[in-house]
């Protein structure tokens, strides 16, 4: 089974909104859970890319991916930054902000940042089973947070 979407989001407050109704195409795909997750993953990733990324053109707005493959869910979420390295400590904890990628560190199984002339952040979610407290973390040239 691969299934697969491709939005284009805007570059404003309205996007993780948009993106988190997007995914409402994989319901019976995913079981309501994974969904739940995937939900709250993917609205962490726009809403990073639409409060740190810039738009190269004022129509450029920010793109989403997710396939599904297997027993794998795989989320891509593109925009104008030029990429970034995540902070190897979590936010103080009377900050306010800066707990997404935390989040997305906790529950992705897999995740990524790639840079360039855009920024591509990446995650992977294992669909059957879990990573568990026992399974470490795999990062891809990112330091965990």
């Amino acid at each position: 089974m691969a299934e697969q979407l491709r939005h284009r989001l805007p570059h404003g407050p309205q996007a993780p909104a948009r993106a988190r109704r997007a995914l409402e195409a994989l319901r019976g795909i995913l079981t309501p859970e994974a969904l739940s997750e995937l939900r709250l993953l993917v609205s962490e990733l726009v809403t990073n890319a639409v409060r740190h990324g810039r738009p190269v053109r004022a129509d450029d707005g920010v793109e989403l991916l997710v396939r599904v493959r297997g027993g794998t869910a795989r989320v891509e979420v593109v925009d104008g930054g030029r990429g970034f390295v995540p902070p190897d400590t979590p936010p103080d904890l009377a900050t306010l902000g800066g707990w997404g990628l935390v989040v997305v560190d906790r529950l992705a199984d897999r995740w990524g940042v790639d840079g360039g002339a855009r920024t591509r952040v990446w995650l992977e979610f294992d669909l059957h089973g879990g990573r568990g407290p026992e399974r470490p973390r795999v990062l891809t040239g990112v330091p965990s947070v």
